[in-house]
């Protein structure tokens, strides 16, 4: 016999590519791009998507009726009814004021020159828009997490993570499936065409340290559109398919004597069910890089759902790693990016008041939500001659500084998803980061 050794020990005994000493400068090049995602053009690209979000879901809610539960009442607050006897005159109350089924935006209309601590009272019993209620626990969740970082306490976290992701769909799912589905498609097409468009042009820089124009790559992401935004739509399209027989059989059982033969089959229905099931982990599992996948490679939407959840299988240590020093350097990064925010607009506020300015009396920024903070003093707020019209364009400034640094959270988003995929797939398959699907933006 030679005295070779047999060709599966030496790839057994070969180092893996993707070995623990890579580990840390993989995770460094993720944590880096918190400042990667602060270019200007994709501050611009990740405000764009917020706007466009927040402009359909507001449309939503003001023209249909609330449909989410109240955010929750204190145990001292009294009950709505009870405020609208107190607060409000009869002929000025809407209609089922007296009843849980009340808009919730019919209500604070009501309430709207009531005094404020009424009014915060009014805000947490009243029900809400989906579009209200999926922003609320957003920002609570996000901001449970965020603490959670700053004092090291996991727990804290995980709640946060619960709040803003878990138990805010599984509220929507409850109560407004409908806006949930048709909402989280437009979603997916918003970041299919501008959340590529961010993805591609990291790609590019991050691997082959070019910087494509950014209307060539957008002009790209629009040109293909379809795969991108079917490589995020697939998994849960599949999964429905799959859970199409057990409809059909729930129709047939209605019908006495066919609903025992129907009981007898239901096994075949319970594997169709477990496929759906395994596709949709599949999907949420991979749903982090699986729109930033799409924009680095050219395949079609189910070889990417395939390729992405292979390599979370074959490194899923890696990968959790990855995507928790993202977790982490996301909201640290948010930290610095609000506080920045903060910093300007408060200090521009403040300084254009030195000299007996008006501008200290408009409304000033918190920090780290950036959310609008009401005037204490009314007698500062200008209200007198064109002083309005200044005002109006000065909270308009504020909202567009605003809206661009919230922007960044979509783009960084997009810049790790890029970077935990190019890093996964060169640890798995040993493929050279630079290696990007091709025709890419700027191609004939």
């Amino acid at each position: 016999m030679p005295n070779e050794p047999d060709d599966y020990i030496v790839r057994f005994m070969e180092p893996p590519t993707g070995s623990l000493s890579t580990l840390g400068s993989d995770a460094r090049s993720v944590g880096m791009g918190v400042f990667a995602a602060m270019r200007p053009e994709r501050l611009v690209l990740g405000g764009l998507v917020l706007l466009l979000a927040f402009l359909v879901g507001t449309l939503h809610d003001s023209q249909s009726a609330t449909s989410m539960p109240p955010a929750g009442l204190a145990g001292s607050d009294p009950t709505l009814p009870e405020l609208f006897r107190e607060h409000v005159e009869e002929l000025e109350r809407p209609h089922g004021w007296d009843t849980s089924d009340v808009d919730g935006f019919e209500v604070r209309a009501a309430f709207a020159n009531a005094a404020p601590e009424v009014r915060a009272v009014v805000e947490r019993l009243r029900r809400r828009g989906p579009f209200e209620s999926l922003t609320s626990s957003l920002r609570g969740g996000l901001g449970r997490v965020g603490e959670g970082v700053v004092r090291l306490e996991p727990a804290l976290i995980v709640a946060g993570v619960h709040e803003a992701v878990f138990a805010n769909v599984a509220g929507l799912w409850t109560n407004d499936r409908g806006f949930l589905v048709l909402f989280g498609i437009y979603l997916l097409l918003l970041l299919a065409i501008l959340g590529a468009t961010i993805a591609r042009l990291d790609a590019e820089r991050f691997g082959r340290d070019r910087d494509p124009g950014v209307i060539a790559v957008l002009r790209w992401s629009i040109r293909d559109w379809r795969r991108l935004w079917g490589a995020t739509l697939l998994p849960p399209v599949l999964a429905i398919c799959l859970l199409l027989p057990a409809a059909a059989l729930g129709l047939l059982a209605l019908v006495p004597g066919i609903d025992v033969l129907v009981a007898i089959v239901w096994i075949a229905v319970l594997v169709f069910a477990f496929a759906a099931a395994l596709v949709t982990t599949a999907w949420l599992v991979s749903l982090p890089i699986l729109s930033a996948a799409a924009a680095c490679e050219s395949g079609d939407p189910s070889e990417m759902v395939v390729r992405t959840a292979g390599l979370i299988r074959m490194r899923p240590g890696r990968f959790l790693v990855l995507l928790g020093t993202a977790l982490v350097a996301g909201v640290l990064g948010w930290m610095l990016v609000s506080g920045v925010t903060m910093i300007t607009l408060e200090g521009a506020r403040v300084a254009g008041g030195l000299f007996g300015g008006w501008t200290e009396g408009v409304a000033g920024t918190a920090w780290p939500s950036l959310a609008p903070v009401p005037v204490v003093a009314e007698s500062t707020v200008p209200t007198t001659g064109t002083r309005w019209l200044a005002a109006g364009i000065l909270e308009a400034w504020r909202s567009i500084v605003t809206l661009l640094a919230m922007g960044w959270t979509v783009a960084f988003g997009m810049v790790s998803g890029t970077r935990i995929y190019l890093l996964l797939r060169r640890s798995v398959e040993s493929l050279p980061l630079d290696e990007l699907g091709t025709p890419g933006p700027g191609a004939d």
